[in-house]
């Protein structure tokens, strides 16, 4: 029986090791978790008039979106993303009880999908910032836009997110008085 060179089980080794690289899964996050997510500046324009979402994480996403604001229960406000991505299919911001413009602190949910390919969510919380415009002719609702930024983590993963979102309808003032500047209108 001949002898191997010692040089040759060492590249073998190193080529069997190579092979075996690209059947791993996704390298798993940091306990620092992944780099903040963050919208890019030349895309805060396309914002204004619609949304845009960028998630960083296993579901990880960025681009315009369409958005909905709704009402959620008596006082509370959601918004609901849209991506049309099929890893990453939906993101709601929902503050627990809207009063207004201003900064909140609100839960947020992500829908992706497991390793298996089914619908999975993860939550989390946020900062949002929401600036409000009456509509004209004291009509009931109002327009909103804003901004917010977050962290979630569950079984769709662990990511941080970002949107902007711009004017969108909302049936304010259900259940709560209406503010006296609507309460006038005929």
């Amino acid at each position: 029986m001949k002898k191997l060179p010692r040089s040759s089980i060492l590249w073998g080794l190193f080529f069997a090791l190579l092979a075996a690289c690209g059947a791993e899964e996704r390298p798993r996050l940091s306990a620092a978790g992944p780099r903040p997510a963050e919208i890019p500046r030349r895309d805060e324009q396309a914002a204004r008039a619609g949304a845009m979402l960028a998630a960083t994480g296993r579901q990880s996403y960025q681009g315009s979106t369409s958005f909905r604001c709704v009402l959620h229960g008596m006082e509370g406000l959601q918004v609901n993303f849209r991506t049309g991505d099929p890893e990453m299919p939906a993101v709601a911001v929902r503050v627990a009880q809207y009063h207004g413009s201003g900064p909140y602190r609100a839960r947020l949910f992500v829908t992706g999908r497991s390793r298996t390919g089914s619908l999975v969510s993860s939550t989390g919380e946020a900062n949002v910032e929401v600036m409000q415009q009456d509509l004209a002719d004291g009509a009931a609702g109002v327009l909103l836009s804003g901004s917010f930024n977050g962290v979630y983590g569950g079984q769709a993963g662990k990511g941080s997110i970002e949107g902007r979102f711009g004017a969108c309808g909302y049936p304010a003032y259900r259940g709560s008085p209406r503010p006296a500047s609507l309460a006038a209108a005929p």
